[in-house]
């Protein structure tokens, strides 16, 4: 399973043309892609996983924890819900 981030990355990278030094627009459009991609690695995906993981961890809290932990015992934390969800780097 991808985030909207991941999926957006991967758009944005599949966007990003080969062209020789001449061609003013597809420069433009690539630095354009290679910026924004930049900013979604650095900032965007890292907040994403945070939202996840306390949005995870917020329900969790709010159930029954007898209840949660018998139906599912792995998934005690947000981090280990993000990363058996959402982490593409397995």
């Amino acid at each position: 399973m991808k985030t909207a981030m991941q999926e957006l990355m991967e758009i944005l990278e599949a966007k990003i043309l080969l062209s020789d030094n001449n061609n003013e627009y597809m420069n433009a459009m690539n630095a354009a892609n290679n910026n924004i991609i930049y900013y979604i690695k650095k900032e965007f995906l890292e907040k994403e996983k945070e939202q996840i993981i306390d949005a995870y961890e917020d329900g969790y809290e709010a159930c029954d924890l007898d209840e949660v932990m018998e139906v599912n015992k792995r998934l005690t934390s947000g981090d280990l819900y993000y990363n058996m969800n959402y982490n593409q780097n397995k």
